[in-house]
């Protein structure tokens, strides 16, 4: 109740001080109470988008490496253990490429294949989690197993085949063929793989709240690690939000709280 009848005193107090200046002036008291809160509102608001741009370039990138281990554990935890038929999803990284190996099982035919790729493009931020890798060597048949006696020669017969009449790699093709929960596993155009890893992490908020405070544009291959070129957003790292978004709103209008007073 005290605290109340502070308010209300400090508010009579602030509009009597504004009607005098009113009355001196010759200009409206509702009026000019009006103008000042509002330019007191557009002052604050081109402070905090100052600030919001101003932080932004302090530090323009910075590298983050994220070990081989890492990565391979992450595809087995957010990938492997979703996708029914892919057994088996590892990397090995070097100096501006990659090796993947996959080890699936589709309609009885289990497969354990290598391909060489480059990173074409790596995305992550709040909006996208994206990977584009390029296939740079043909797939390489590690080892084949199938429950009928036929389906063997035949899955060979079918990948020399394709060699020769499309004159590139079914290894895209394959795995968009498989789906989770009806979405293709990966898209391709050409040698072009497509991987949406929005799909997994979209389930792991401590993951999508780190990548919404370090947006992420350009990764880099060395051995045995990914080198992440970072860019720090300050706005969501010191909770700002967006910087368009007003400090002060209506319900901080004085002459609405004395109104309601």
């Amino acid at each position: 109740m005290t605290n109340h009848s502070h308010f209300y005193s400090d508010t009579q107090e602030s509009q009597g001080i504004l009607g005098n200046f009113a009355q001196i002036s010759g200009l409206d008291g509702d009026r000019l109470l009006e103008d000042l809160f509002f330019n007191w509102q557009q002052t604050l608001g081109n402070l905090k988008h100052s600030y919001a741009n101003a932080t932004s370039h302090l530090i323009d990138e910075i590298s983050v490496p994220v070990s081989q281990k890492i990565i391979n554990d992450s595809l087995d935890n957010f990938v492997v253990k979703n996708v029914d038929m892919l057994h088996h999803l590892r990397l090995d990284i070097h100096d501006g490429w990659l090796r993947l190996y996959a080890t699936i099982n589709i309609k009885g035919i289990f497969a354990n294949v290598a391909s060489n790729f480059e990173l074409v493009h790596l995305q992550l931020d709040g909006h996208t989690q994206r990977l584009v890798l390029r296939q740079i060597s043909d797939t390489d048949v590690l080892e084949l197993h199938t429950k009928s006696w036929w389906q063997a020669p035949l899955a060979k017969f079918a990948l020399r085949a394709y060699h020769v009449i499309f004159r590139k790699d079914p290894l895209p093709l394959i795995l968009s063929q498989i789906e989770i929960k009806g979405v293709p596993f990966t898209e391709h155009k050409g040698s072009i793989v497509y991987l949406e890893l929005g799909r997994w992490l979209g389930k792991v908020d401590i993951i999508i709240n780190t990548i919404k405070k370090i947006q992420i544009n350009q990764g880099i291959l060395e051995r045995e690690q990914l080198i992440l070129k970072a860019a720090p957003n300050f706005s969501e790292i010191l909770s700002l939000g967006d910087p368009n978004t007003p400090i002060i709103t209506e319900k901080d209008n004085p002459k609405q709280a004395s109104s309601k007073s």
